[in-house]
């Protein structure tokens, strides 16, 4: 029984592991938290709500 339940917590750990996502941050605050500013629009992270004048750079600093 012991064995079983920590295979299955393993099995839990792994369900719960982050996943890599290349979508834009939700806000600018989330992107400079995760180490992000000035995102180009070439960038995965780009999202146009992060770009306040719409030049082309997301979170400018």
């Amino acid at each position: 029984m012991l064995i079983a339940g920590a295979a299955l917590g393993g099995v839990v750990a792994v369900g719960l592991a982050p996943v890599a996502s290349a979508e834009p941050f939700r806000n600018c605050t989330a992107a400079r938290d995760a180490g992000y500013s000035n995102i180009p629009s070439t960038s995965e992270y780009y999202g146009e709500h992060l770009d306040r004048d719409l030049d082309g750079i997301g979170c400018e600093s």
